[in-house]
Order: structure tokens, then sequence, then C-alpha cells
């Protein structure tokens, strides 16, 4: 093999010195550089602030005579009267109304906490209510400030008559009944009225002896919390729905589980027995009702039209009718025998969230979200009455068996019994007979009467099942 010569040598040599002024220019670069600091002007995130805002809600909405038109005025004109709260941390701003395309301006704004009221002239048959159309308030909460509603309008009342007072009684609990240790969500009397069954969401059904407000059975197989409770006609069997989609039946003197009926794809919120116990109907989270035949469990029907959500559901007592509500304000009444509508109201007056048959079958009472509750003709298409006093959501309605009363549960925490006897005169504006039942400490969610109207049986978030004496009417 041949030696290098000298100009191989220079090429070696002189390559050897690039690289090695390459290695040591690296050394120096990555030894000079180092971590960057945040200059004085630098800028760093900001923590998240919590901002208190306003929130207005509408509290209370009807048809009404201008407060301060002079009695000597039989003719006052009627108008819309609704009543704004500020449900928010902060006060608002000045902010508008706007009624059926009429604007009032609240120039003061509206402090935290507090009311203020408004009164329009005229009504329509349908009612628009918008708060603060032009976004002059920034809110906590920006969707309910609209609504849209059908109204009742009110009898109007003799010249110079004085308004009615309101007579309100405040009654305490003759029995507290504790046990369950989640929320009580559904309540059912047996037929005899001798026995009261719970559903809870600890995933409990529990039977209470009346008469000594006692524990008489804990029943276990739900593996979710038990929505809806009630007993058969006869009071043999007990049915219960659950979030599994599943109805149980249930034997009421063994507690043994007899039946589990499979169709729902949603929670079951409602049940309702047909008067002579061959049908049990059902509504669910599904968006339909089923109706199964209890002799063997087997599904009738699926009534499935184009529904919302189901938020109550009952039959008549005639058993020939089947009414229930649902989430987006509808009410429809089904002639049970034919399945063939009898009526449907749509958007009837805000979000309906609870429904019961009177012990006639010629009323329906229906609760909203809003908390007001509204008295309808199975056969008409607009309210017979309204009733405003609940702060929140009308959560369960029962009526008193000989139609009396009407009691309602409340997510504000208070149970309210209701006289009728003025709706049945035909005189509205009677003076009525307001009861509030004080003890619950939650939002009360199912009520119901004893069979002899005696009793009245409340289950709230508080955990508590509380037994009200109803006075006389």
């Amino acid at each position: 093999m041949a030696c290098p010569t000298w100009r191989h040598k220079k090429q070696y040599i002189w390559l050897i010195f690039i690289l090695w002024s390459l290695i040591i220019a690296g050394c120096g670069l990555s030894n000079g550089l180092s971590e960057p600091t945040l200059t004085s002007g630098a800028t760093i995130a900001p923590s998240e602030i919590i901002q208190s805002l306003p929130d207005l809600v509408i509290d209370t909405l009807k048809i009404a005579p201008e407060t301060l038109a002079p009695c000597a005025q039989p003719s006052n004109p009627l108008g819309i009267y609704l009543r704004i709260y500020n449900a928010g941390d902060a006060a608002s701003p000045a902010f508008e109304v706007q009624v059926n395309g009429a604007i009032q301006e609240v120039e003061a704004g509206l402090a935290a906490g507090r009311y203020t009221s408004l009164w329009f002239l005229g009504y329509l048959p349908e009612n628009v209510v918008f708060l603060d159309p032009s976004g002059a308030v920034q809110e906590s909460v920006e969707d309910n400030n609209q609504t849209r509603r059908i109204l009742p309008v009110p009898t109007r009342l003799p010249d110079c008559q004085a308004t009615p007072v309101v007579d309100l009684d405040i009654i305490e609990p003759s029995a507290v009944l504790s046990g369950h240790t989640g929320p009580v969500l559904s309540l059912s009397f047996s037929p005899d009225g001798s026995l009261l069954a719970s559903g809870s969401v600890d995933n409990t059904l529990r039977l209470w002896q009346v008469d000594s407000a006692s524990l008489l059975r804990t029943m276990q197989g739900h593996p979710f919390q038990v929505l809806s409770t009630v007993f058969s006609p006869s009071g043999t069997t007990l049915a219960t729905g659950s979030d599994d989609g599943l109805v149980r039946i249930w034997q009421v003197s063994s507690g043994s589980l007899q039946h589990t009926l499979q169709g729902h794809a949603g929670w079951i919120y409602h049940l309702a027995y047909r008067p002579d116990g061959r049908i049990l109907a059902s509504g669910a989270s599904d968006f339909t009702v089923r109706l199964w035949r209890t002799s063997d469990g087997k599904l009738l029907d699926t009534i499935d039209e184009g529904m919302a959500e189901i938020t109550g559901l009952a039959f008549s007592p005639a058993g020939d009718l089947l009414a229930w509500s649902e989430k987006n304000g509808t009410l429809r009444v089904l002639q049970a025998a034919e399945l063939s509508w009898l009526q449907i109201v749509r958007a009837s007056a805000g979000d309906t969230n609870c429904l019961a048959f009177s012990p006639a079958g010629d009323l329906l009472a229906t609760g909203s979200l809003e908390g007001e509750i509204f008295l309808w003709s199975v056969e008409a298409e607009q309210p017979l009455a309204s009733f405003s006093g609940h702060i929140q959501a009308v959560n369960a309605l029962a009526f008193s068996p000989d139609g009396e009363w009407l009691a309602s549960a409340s997510q504000d925490g208070t149970l309210r019994l209701w006289n009728l006897r003025s709706l049945r005169n035909e005189v509205e504006n009677e003076a009525e007979h307001r009861i509030i039942f004080s003890g619950h400490t939650a939002p009360v969610k199912a009520v119901a009467f004893s069979p002899d109207g005696a009793l009245i049986a409340s289950g709230s978030e508080d955990a508590t099942i509380r037994f009200w004496e109803v006075p006389e009417p």
C-alpha cells in the first residue's frame, strides 16, 4: 500500500482542524445558553374571578285589572300583571320588559333579592313576555327571560266590592316517618288506607303502617332509585318504576317480586292503574306511554306520537280517559278504550311538571316549572283557573277524595293546600283559603291523600315522610 503524499497529509490536517473548531464552537455555544427569565413586562395568566351578576326571572304572571284603577269604575280594563324577581347576587341596571310587543322600562333597575311589578293594558289568547329584550343586563342565567302563556281570564268584581283577602293558615305535621337514607320521590296509599308505600333515591321500597306511623317492611330489589310507586285498585300488588327502565310488580302481603315488565328505554317516572285493575299505564323519559296487561305483564300498546318526556300520568276515575303531561307543556287526553285523542293542548301554560285527575273526572290539574297551578276542563283548550304562590317548580299534585282540596308539593320546600269550593261555585274571586304545611327542610317531591281524605302524606329530599291532618273546608 502506497504512503500518503504531503498533499494528502495537508488535506487530513485541514480536515482535523475544521472538525476540532466545530467541536469547540459547539461546546461554547451550549455552555453559553441559559433558561430565559420573565421580564417585567411579561403577562401572567389571570386567576379566575367569580363575578356577581343579577338574574331577572318572572315570578308572577296573570290577567288582572290595573292595581290603581278606582273601584267606582266597574268597567276597569284588564291587562297583563307581572312581578319580576332578581334571583341573582347583584343589582341590575335599567332594563326593558316587553309584553305582546309593548315595552316598559324599569329605570331604577332591580336590587338583588327584590321584586318589582308592572301592568300592561290588554291581553291575547297567548301572551308573550320578554325580560330585557335589548340585552342590556348581563345575567348569571340568560335562558329564563322569555315565556309564552295562555292565561285564564278572571271574573270581574261587582262595583266597589273589596278585593278578597287570602285566609292563610300554617300547619305542623302530625307525624314524621324516618328511615330512608335518601330523598323520598314517590308515595302511594293502599286502597283501604292502612298502608303507605314510599320509593326513594336509596333504591328501596318501604311499606309503612299508617295508624302507628311505623315501618312495616323494607323491600329491596331495585338496583337504582325508585321513581314511581302505585298500589293496584285491589291493594294486593304494588307497581314501581325505576331508572333502569323496568316496571316491577310486588306482592304486598309477602313483599316478594311477582313480575318485571321490560320495554321502556328511559327512566319510568309515572305509573297509573286503570280503576278496574286490568291495565297498568307507564310514562317514561323515552317519550312513550305504555299499556300493560296486569294478569301476565304483557305489553299491549306503546303510544309514541312524537311526544316529549312524560311528566305526569293519570286515569280518570271512570277509567275511560288517560291523561298525561309532557315537559314541553303539552297536555293530552286519550279515550282509553279506542286509543283516540279527546284533546291535545300544546304549549299549554309553560313547562308542565305534574298532573292529577279530579275525583269527578271533569277536571285536570297541572303544575308548572314556574310554580303556577292550572285547572283544566278535560274538553277545553284553555285553563279554567290558576293558582299562584309557589316560587319554584310544582313537583306533585293530589286532589282530595271529595274534590274540596288540591294539594301541591313544590321545589320551594313547601306543601300547600288550595280550597276548590270557589271554582265549583263559579265564583273565582271568592276569598281563597290557602294552607301552608310547615316542616320539610328541602324540596317536597311527592304528595298523596289518604282514601278517607283525613290525611295527607308528603315526601321530601330531606329523606322524611310527613303526615298532615286535613282541616275542615
